[in-house]
């Protein structure tokens, strides 16, 4: 879940929108007005790349993924988004990840076969299997997911282990293997392993900052990665995503000409002619590179989409609006879960805050979920907007929660949590010396 970075809105500029005749414009501090009632402009922002190459492509792909994303919520009104499909980006990813998988098979075949043979350098071999092993699918492990994190026991933390079997079960998803709780303002999903283990990402910071029953729809939202096994999704595309990007890698030639390297004569002839066509061959793997991972970047965002009718469903339409709020807000609610110096106190004084804020903030939420709409577009986004994927939900027909967290429940879940809040707690007292 991005964190847009925040923006003080300010009032709104008389004017006239030429798309819909509205005579009131948004704008907020050194950024383009727009029309708060039909978009206009609000795919214009002001660029903060270097050069004017830079400042074009950044243009280009914001607006190219403002109109992604705008597509995207108009097609979840025209379908139904709690369902899965096979889209021709996925099937194209599938196909190229499926060839691709053949290279590092066939690498590591033909080592194989020249080691039982006998016959040739030994070295012709391990450069095979040195292949295949840059090539191979990466799994990744549930040590390196838990790493610097707290893996939760259905022992000693009953009433987590409950709600989220509870939401499990009100979703139809599959219940996590491994509960994890970290220091990130965050929450994610994750299928790791030979064994493909489900993990459950959850960040104490954000745990603090929502209601219980926001609660149950950021767990909807994770649990319904599992439900449409978006990971399987992505390790079969995984090939597509990453081959080409080794590729380029290892062949763009280094840095500096041959004067630079002190080269001269014959030497210098062959360097400069592995620059010219190794930096062409190696910007065209990029540019292929950079096309796969938009076609993946796509699918990521629907299947953000179908994550929140879960949690829509779970935890009802309202509560995963709010939640959405939620995100809208980071940039000024995630500050506030700061050092705090009182031993037991910390999860109190972050709650009020964060409580005070959302108050506060409450009347510029419709120019801040618009705002996000507009640093968010982008093509290579994993996520939409928050503003879209608020403007989704209020789209879907209303849900009523299918599970709901009771006063003594959520007395329970706070209880749980407090342990894990004091220790974040020391821990940025430490680093602020308190």
């Amino acid at each position: 879940m991005p964190i847009a970075r925040d923006r003080i809105p300010s009032d709104p500029r008389v004017g006239s929108c030429p798309n819909c005749s509205s005579t009131e414009l948004q704008t907020v501090v050194d950024q383009p007005p727009w029309c708060g009632r039909c978009e206009w402009n609000l795919d214009v922002a002001a660029s903060g790349a270097a050069g004017r190459l830079g400042r074009s492509i950044e243009r280009l792909d914001r607006r190219a993924g403002f109109r992604a994303d705008r597509r995207l919520a108009r097609m979840a009104t025209q379908e139904d988004v709690s369902h899965s499909r096979l889209t021709p980006a996925f099937l194209l990813l599938g196909l190229v990840s499926g060839v691709l998988v053949l290279i590092p098979v066939g690498a590591l075949a033909a080592a194989g076969w020249l080691l039982v043979d006998g016959e040739g350098p030994l070295i012709l071999p391990l450069l095979l299997a040195a292949v295949a092993y840059a090539l191979r699918p990466r799994l990744g492990s549930v040590r390196q997911v838990v790493r610097g994190a707290y893996r939760l026991t259905a022992q000693r933390q009953v009433a987590l282990h409950r709600l989220v079997e509870r939401v499990g079960d009100a979703v139809d998803a599959p219940k996590p293997d491994v509960i994890v709780l970290n220091n990130d303002w965050n929450a994610g999903a994750a299928v790791v392993g030979v064994r493909r283990t489900r993990v459950l990402l959850l960040g104490v910071p954000l745990l603090v900052g929502l209601t219980p029953q926001e609660t149950v729809a950021l767990i909807g939202h994770e649990l319904g990665h599992f439900r449409w096994a978006d990971s399987r999704r992505r390790l079969l595309t995984q090939p597509a995503r990453t081959f080409f990007g080794v590729l380029a890698t290892a062949t763009r030639p280094p840095h500096g000409d041959a004067h630079d390297r002190e080269l001269a004569g014959v030497h210098a002839l062959f360097y400069t002619l592995w620059q010219v066509v190794g930096g062409a061959v190696s910007w065209l793997l990029f540019v292929v590179h950079l096309a796969m991972n938009t076609l993946d970047a796509r699918e990521g965002r629907r299947a953000e989409v179908r994550a929140d009718a879960m949690a829509s469903s779970a935890a009802g339409s309202t509560a995963a609006l709010s939640m959405i709020d939620v995100l809208v807000l980071s940039p000024v609610l995630a500050p506030l879960v700061t050092a705090y110096g009182t031993p037991g106190g910390a999860m109190d004084v972050w709650r009020r805050a964060i409580a005070t804020t959302r108050t506060q903030r409450a009347g510029q939420l419709p120019m801040l979920r618009q705002l996000t709409i507009r640093e968010h577009a982008s093509l290579l986004a994993s996520h939409p907007a928050p503003g879209r994927r608020h403007q989704v939900i209020s789209q879907l027909p209303y849900r009523d929660a299918s599970v709901v967290v009771a006063p003594d429940e959520a007395a329970v879940l706070d209880a749980e949590l407090r342990p894990f809040v004091e220790a974040l707690r020391k821990q940025l007292a430490q680093a602020y010396d308190l």
